[in-house]
């Protein structure tokens, strides 16, 4: 292309408000990206290029499509998403116009101007969001402000109607008109994909990008709701009435932030629910005599005109008018219908059209006085246009019902093999479904997606039913999903993560109708078995914890009455015990879900499945501070993994051991440990049988790494490895791996170092990915770091908020780091002057000690004790458990741990007028305690420096408090 005027340097076409630069394949609006497809950006390219000329149909598909057949229906699909993408939607166009049978032409001004391409270079599409594209909508303008003005008055607006009013294009369109007055996003819910009310509440979940597994899912949805300013869009209500006007109540009841925006054909039946009906679109009477022009006012007729001009190239003539006014006024102003209706101009005369279909409308209005008269209408026009389509076009359309969602070329055409059409007979039975509007078809990247209309869904459906392929197609559609997701479990590992996950992501809605059709009356239990086993590694990715726990649970309720392999059944049973786990089920609960699962395991005789259920306990029993069982566990099963010559199993057994044996002390063992472990892994160990997302393992093996290094005197060190840790797996979208790490390494560094800014930013991440893939073991430790952050800031009521987070976990048995957590409490408040209940909380620290045998924390632990002894007048004693202390400290190798000890031995030696033993304590500590020394607690670092200063003498070789004292 000519015109550049540097190597960076490229010419840009300006028109509007969008800017297009052809070299890098970016259409930009205000210099934002509008996502657009390849071959969509192609046609503009040459369209604008050639602006105020015509350019012909057979132009533009040699142009985007070169040496390649191409139906003439693919270019008005590429065209009718570049209008949307240009919100040129309104019948008189703004950029793009039809010239009749012939072509298009850019009626804009075009100008040029050059752009530095560096600044665009490799610039993202815009983000994905769950809201449809703005629709076309012709003649509700002032409906969409209405509806936008009553959502500042009321938390639930319902609009309400017959099917194919167009319900849903309005709701898309006031979401979009009201985006940016929402701060915490617009949520898209299509009820549609399910017939299942238990899965109402999963949905509006997933929208709101909430995971992880909480007791009551629905109070989770109103908890993360309740301080958003959210617009919540629950689209056909209809079939689901009950369990979406249940959720929808609880919102409104806690009195949520945000709105709520519902599409049914009747009302939630809610006494907070104001109603907004959906008319249909205004045609003109009868009586009245127009032109062309004129009748274009009347909205009804305006969409006739625009979808005939573009399926058909039919352009409105003042002939017809009476005819498509009468044809406007028999479909009763359905927008759906009428757009079908217009689609049938390739083939039919409006009168013709009105001929035909007339008597139709007569006849199933007539046949059911109980369903709604407009309802009727559009079945009738369904009924009509159904009849009109050719053998393949209504055996694809039936069997288009299957789908959840939108669906590929491939997908259908894998649906097609029950009655082997081949490739051609697809594309033209699709190709024919798209042009009569039937089936809509939309740009995802450089593929076409098609979807199916709620109504003509519905319409097929029933049509399906009455097919003797029903129970077949069904089946076929479950055993394609089927394959789908393991396909998926083969890829995982091989393909880029994220690639990975929006892969699948896209299938979920038809995972979710094949396990429907599978469980319910009818399906094929055995097959959806299979699926919600094939889609487990799926959820685990996602974190998916509540979906997933569901549809375990309803696989399980069924292998009762079949006949399953045990190490299927096996996965299902570790598949829910995991989720048990990190829902802080009870302990005994979810043991008993553990040896059902090794069970299960150990009747298959799988190896491989036994080490995922055994590795998998381990991690229950280290959280419920069982850390001597755990080891046990994995050490008998590393060794038969060893003699098998199984290197997978014994570096994923001796990755996850480190972490209980790091909980008993083992500091020295566990970092030789580590580092060998760390290089292994860069040098190359085979593929792991048991994560549950690809960088696990560097994950888990570089978290206890850091959190050893700070034990053992490297702080620095440490501090810099937890926070790259955490920057590592908040990029790559590991939710629960940064949570694990900053619950466990980051935040427990953070408050022992004194960085209160460092803690409370990462209890604000943790809060944060909570809301999005709620953990229920971390909830309470996020609760206390948080309170612990209040603490330091002298907040009132910290130190009773952190006592109860504690107390929660002891209370359901997950000990892990208790001890710690009560070390911590107990310090908090002795400072406020709460002795006697500092003293509690000590005594009870030292107890769940010796119970989790959680010997990394002792030193600390005696540390609190002593300074609480201190307190209440017991000098002897104080100083006898330092020595114990630091004697601990010593034996496990945490030097940091020293650190603050010897610290409160020059403390006490400070508070008694003796600077010189506090020097004497003080005078080599980088030297002896290395980095451990910055642990040392800030508020008494002016003490010790002063003490330090106050006799700057060589220290003498004995030491005030020697570490052989014993309590």
């Amino acid at each position: 292309m000519d015109g550049r005027a540097g190597p960076s340097v490229d010419v840009a076409f300006v028109f509007g408000p969008y800017k297009l630069i052809p070299s890098q394949k970016l259409l930009l609006r205000e210099d934002m990206p509008v996502k657009v497809g390849g071959r969509a950006l192609d046609v503009l390219y040459l369209l604008v290029m050639r602006a105020g000329e015509e350019v012909s149909k057979e132009a533009l598909i040699a142009f985007a499509w070169p040496d390649m057949f191409v139906d003439e229906r693919n270019l008005k699909v590429h065209v009718s998403s570049l209008r949307r993408a240009l919100e040129d939607t309104l019948p008189q166009a703004t950029y793009i116009a039809t010239v009749v049978r012939r072509g298009y032409q850019f009626v804009a001004r075009v100008r040029t101007e050059h752009v530095d391409i560096a600044a665009f270079a490799g610039a993202d599409q815009a983000a994905p969001s769950s809201l449809p594209a703005l629709p076309t909508l012709t003649g509700r303008r002032h409906q969409v402000e209405e509806v936008a003005q009553a959502l500042d008055t009321t938390r639930l607006v319902t609009l309400v109607g017959p099917g194919g009013v167009g319900k849903t294009s309005l709701a898309v369109a006031v979401a979009h008109a009201r985006s940016d007055d929402f701060a915490d996003g617009v949520h898209f819910v299509d009820l549609s994909t399910t017939h299942d009310p238990a899965m109402v509440v999963h949905l509006i979940a997933k929208s709101l990008g909430m995971r992880g597994d909480p007791k009551d899912l629905v109070s989770a949805v109103v908890d993360h709701l309740r301080d958003r300013q959210a617009l919540i869009v629950l689209d056909n209500c209809e079939h689901l009435l009950h369990a979406a006007a249940a959720i929808a109540a609880r919102l409104v009841d806690a009195r949520i932030k945000g709105c709520l925006l519902a599409t049914s054909r009747a009302p939630l039946g809610i006494a907070a629910e104001r109603l907004q009906r959906v008319e249909p679109l205004a045609f003109p009477q009868r009586t009245q005599s127009l032109t062309a022009g004129e009748v274009l006012a009347y909205p009804a007729v305006a969409l006739f005109a625009l979808r005939a001009l573009e399926t058909a190239d039919y352009l409105l003539a003042d002939g017809d008018v009476q005819v498509v006014a009468r044809l406007c006024e028999a479909l009763d102003g359905l927008p759906l219908a009428i757009e079908i209706a217009a689609a049938k101009l390739d083939q039919f005369s409006p009168a013709e059209v009105l001929e035909s279909v007339g008597p139709r409308l007569t006849a199933l209005r007539n046949d059911d006085e109980g369903t709604h008269p407009r309802h009727r209408t559009l079945w009738a026009m369904l009924d009509w246009s159904y009849r009109l389509l050719s053998p393949e076009e209504s055996t694809v359309f039936r069997l288009l019902s299957v789908f959840a969602g939108s669906f590929e070329w491939a997908e259908v055409a894998g649906m097609a093999r029950l009655v082997a059409y081949d490739p051609y007979q697809i594309t033209m039975a699709l190709g024919g479904l798209v042009s009569k509007s039937l089936v809509t078809v939309g740009i995802d990247g450089e593929h076409l997606r098609y979807r199916l209309l709620e109504s003509a869904r519905r319409y097929a459906a029933e049509s399906l039913l009455q097919d003797p392929l029903a129970r077949e197609a069904q089946r076929h559609h479950a055993q394609g999903v089927l394959a789908t997701f393991e396909r998926s479990e083969a890829e995982w590992g091989s393909v880029e993560n994220r690639v990975w996950r929006t892969r699948y992501e896209m299938r979920l809605g038809d995972l979710r109708k094949a396990l429907d059709w599978c469980f319910g009356e009818g399906g094929e239990a055995a097959l959806g078995v299979d699926l919600a086993i094939s889609a487990i590694r799926f959820w685990n990715e996602h974190s998916f914890m509540s979906e997933q726990r569901f549809q375990v649970d309803r696989a399980l309720s069924h292998c009762a009455s079949l006949v399953i392999a045990p190490r299927r059944k096996a996965i299902l049973a570790t598949s829910r015990a995991w989720s048990m786990t990190l829902a802080r089920q009870p302990q005994a609960e979810t043991d008993d879900a553990w040896r059902s699962a090794l069970a299960c395991a150990d009747l298959g005789g799988d190896f491989g499945q036994r080490f995922s259920v055994i590795s998998d306990w381990a991690h229950f029993l280290i959280y419920t501070g069982r850390n001597e069982q755990a080891v046990g566990l994995l050490g008998e099963f590393i060794r038969i993994a060893a003699q098998a010559g199984d290197r997978a199993t014994v570096f994923d057994g001796e990755r996850l051991s480190a972490w209980a044996e790091m909980h008993l002390g083992r500091l020295t063992e566990v970092l030789a440990k580590l580092e060998r472990l760390t290089e292994d892994l860069a040098r190359g160990v085979p593929p792991s049988r048991i994560t549950r997302y690809e960088e696990q393992r560097s994950v888990s093996i570089s978290g206890t790494l850091a959190f050893s290094t700070w034990l053992t005197g490297e702080s620095e060190r440490a501090l810099a490895m937890a926070d790259g840790l955490v920057l590592q797996t908040g990029r790559a979208g590991l939710l629960m791996g940064q949570s694990h790490t900053l619950a466990f390494v980051a935040m427990p560094i953070a408050l022992w170092s004194g960085r209160i800014d460092d803690l409370e930013r990462y209890a604000a991440i943790l809060r944060g990915n909570l809301d999005r893939e709620y953990i229920a073991l971390y909830e309470l430790v996020q609760r206390f770091y948080a309170a612990a952050v209040r603490r330091a800031r002298r907040q009132q009521g910290a130190s009773d908020d952190m006592r109860s987070a504690v107390y929660e976990l002891v209370r359901d048995g997950f000990l892990v780091r208790t001890p710690m957590y009560l070390g911590v409490l107990a310090e908090a408040l002795l400072e406020e002057g709460r002795s006697a209940e500092a003293d509690e909380a000590i005594e009870f620290a030292l107890a769940l000690q010796r119970e989790s045998t959680e010997n990394w924390c002792l030193p600390e632990l005696l540390r609190v004790q002593a300074r609480v002894m201190a307190a209440g007048g017991q000098r002897d004693l104080s100083l006898m458990v330092l020595g114990r202390a630091r004697e601990s400290a010593l034996t496990i190798g945490a030097r940091t741990l020293e650190a603050r000890i010897v610290g409160e031995m020059a403390r006490i030696a400070v508070a008694e007028s003796d600077p010189e033993g506090a020097a004497t304590l003080l005078a080599p500590p980088r030297e002896v305690f290395g980095q451990g020394w910055g642990a040392v607690r800030p508020e008494e670092s002016l003490h010790l420096l002063e003490a330090r200063g106050a006799n700057p003498r060589v220290p003498s070789q004995s030491d005030p408090y020697p570490v052989n004292q014993s309590a």
